[in-house]
């Protein structure tokens, strides 16, 4: 791709003189005013018959020719490649150079009063000036090049901003597909069995998990509850969690119990799911008239059943869903008791961090639901969530979900 980083922003009094230089017209006499200065200075403090006016004039002549050759040869060098780029400069420069310095000479001979000798070439003033000529026309191909380079690394830095821009808000539009398939798989209406009292909760972390619960309607007495974490984030966890979903609810209903869904929805991810991924689901069955909670944990995190003042944590179960295509599990079960309160949660409520890094942990967990038992499931899946935004700040690295079943 041809670069046209030689041309300055700040144009020249002609619009198509834009020279590949780093200065405007206007920097240049600045420049070639300091250069003249400087010329006369060395020649009165060396000749001491010095004439600022013919000094002054060849070096303006002279420079403004070499800036004028940087112009001419921008169609040539912007298509060459170092050191190629270098000749074709030159090729066009020497010849400039030249021209320029008889221009100056003559120049100055009518400024001296010597138009008589105006056609009498000095062949020394020539070289020199020719010789000044390439100096400072080096000096404006090198300024310029050096302003190309600084323009196309900005350039370039640009592209990178705008290309990071886009993936930002790629990965911000991921982040929020996956939330609204996460938010509309969850339930937003919970079946209710008495003596049962049934609350659940969903705080979604920034970055995007894939925390499911639900809860099922089995028949006249009992209900079924699940919870589970797909690992992974973002809209790929949203996704597997909604075929975890769809096929919880497919095959709940004519399930035999807890044991066999299991073993069903692992025999299911073990054929869908990409390498690497798994499930960590639990699944309960609440009965209301034995008062018995039929269950299979298969990796998540554990059960917790408060009765009175002790807290028992299920700690029985099977292997993660969707590695291992010839898992067993079983069907366990807990008797519950009126006045039980059992809680279930992700590892996003357990596993929140304060500034120190300290983890809220199951007793936190426990002792939240404590100072809310007698107010009932909606009151202490309320108060676990308080305590738990209040201990991490409200930073959730992962999404907190949690179900709390309490026995009147």
């Amino acid at each position: 791709m041809k670069s046209k980083a030689f041309a300055p922003r700040s144009l020249w009094p002609f619009p198509k003189l834009r020279p590949l230089l780093a200065f405007n017209f206007w920097q240049v006499q600045l420049v070639l005013l300091g250069v003249a200065v400087a010329i006369w200075g060395i020649v009165w403090l060396l000749l001491g018959d010095a004439n600022p006016a013919q000094e002054f004039l060849s070096t303006f002549i002279i420079g403004n020719c070499a800036a004028l050759s940087v112009f001419l040869a921008t169609p040539i060098v912007t298509k060459q490649k170092s050191p190629w780029d270098w000749f074709a400069y030159l090729v066009v420069l020497l010849p400039v150079a030249a021209v320029a310095s008889w221009i100056a000479t003559v120049t100055t001979r009518i400024v001296a009063g010597q138009a008589g000798h105006l056609f009498q070439l000095d062949w020394s003033d020539v070289r020199s000036g020719t010789f000044f000529a390439l100096v400072i026309g080096v000096v404006f191909f090198i300024s310029g090049k050096a302003r190309a380079r600084l323009e196309e690394r900005n350039r370039e830095l640009e592209n990178q901003v705008t290309v990071g821009q886009i993936k930002l808000q790629a990965h911000e539009a991921e982040l929020k597909t996956a939330h609204e398939i996460q938010a509309h798989l969850l339930p937003h209406e919970l079946p209710q069995m008495k003596p049962f009292q049934i609350a659940c909760a969903w705080e979604p972390a920034r970055s995007v998990g894939g925390d499911y619960f639900d809860v099922l309607t089995l028949g006249p007495d009992r209900l079924g509850i699940c919870i589970a974490d797909v690992s992974g984030k973002g809209i790929t966890a949203a996704l597997l969690m909604a075929n975890l979903q769809a096929a919880v609810r497919a095959f709940a209903p004519g399930s035999t119990g807890p044991g066999a869904l299991c073993c069903k929805l692992n025999e299911v991810l073990c054929g869908s799911i990409a390498p690497g991924k798994f499930v960590t689901l639990f699944y309960g069955v609440i009965d209301s008239e034995r008062l018995m909670l039929h269950f299979e944990n298969a990796g998540h995190s554990s059960p917790i059943v408060l009765r009175g003042d002790e807290a028992t944590i299920l700690t029985e179960g099977g292997t993660v869903l969707g590695l291992f295509p010839k898992s067993a599990y079983e069907d366990r079960q807990f008797a519950l008791r009126p006045g039980d309160c059992l809680l279930l949660t992700t590892d996003g409520v357990t596993e929140a961090a304060d500034e120190l890094d300290e983890e809220f942990g199951n007793e936190r967990v426990i002792a939240s639901a404590r100072a809310a038992r007698s107010l009932g499931a909606q009151d202490i899946r309320t108060r676990i969530l308080d305590d738990v935004t209040r201990f991490c700040n409200g930073n959730f690295l992962d999404d907190a979900s949690l179900v709390v079943v309490t026995v009147d």
